[in-house]
């Protein structure tokens, strides 16, 4: 049965981790992309990614949910190839480029993150209309780990369970 089928038929169920495992590896290596990066295309967290290449507290992480899966499956690889090089309008970047000078991190710490170089960061910042999806993605995610970092004792809990 193909993945794409087994998904489908879930109700609920998890489903194996492997081939989605396998996946993740192949894109990162065949597009020179980081967990994080092709997690934030996928619309999947970072740490969800890491777990997935590299187990949780030692341990393989077997299954994965269903809409994991879905997110994962939804990214081609056409659509990774031209991560790095579709422009689109350097807003949103610029806008996670202040949110995380407001976190306290320097142009310099930025730039690395995002793998650009200082004076491309403060382009960005101050002039540039256009960058590559790809550094917009990486910028958010920066940005969102750096927000979850700033808040001590943080635990994710579900809207049900805030209720």
């Amino acid at each position: 049965m193909n993945v794409l089928a087994m998904v489908g038929d879930t109700r609920g169920d998890w489903v194996d981790a492997s081939p989605f495992r396998a996946q993740l590896r192949h894109q990162m290596a065949t597009f020179a992309l980081q967990s994080d990066d092709v997690a934030a295309a996928a619309g999947i967290p970072a740490r969800l990614a890491e777990h997935l290449l590299h187990g949780r507290n030692g341990r393989v992480v077997r299954r994965i949910s269903p809409d994991t899966a879905r997110r994962l499956l939804r990214m081609s690889d056409d659509q990774l190839a031209f991560l790095g090089r579709l422009r689109v309008p350097s807003g949103p970047a610029r806008l996670q480029v202040h949110r995380l000078r407001r976190s306290g991190w320097d142009d310099c710490a930025i730039a690395e993150r995002v793998g650009i170089s200082a004076p491309e960061l403060e382009r960005l910042a101050s002039a540039a209309t256009t960058c590559t999806q790809l550094l917009t993605l990486r910028l958010t995610a920066a940005a969102q780990a750096a927000d979850t970092a700033r808040l001590p004792g943080w635990t994710w809990r579900s809207p049900e369970a805030a209720a």
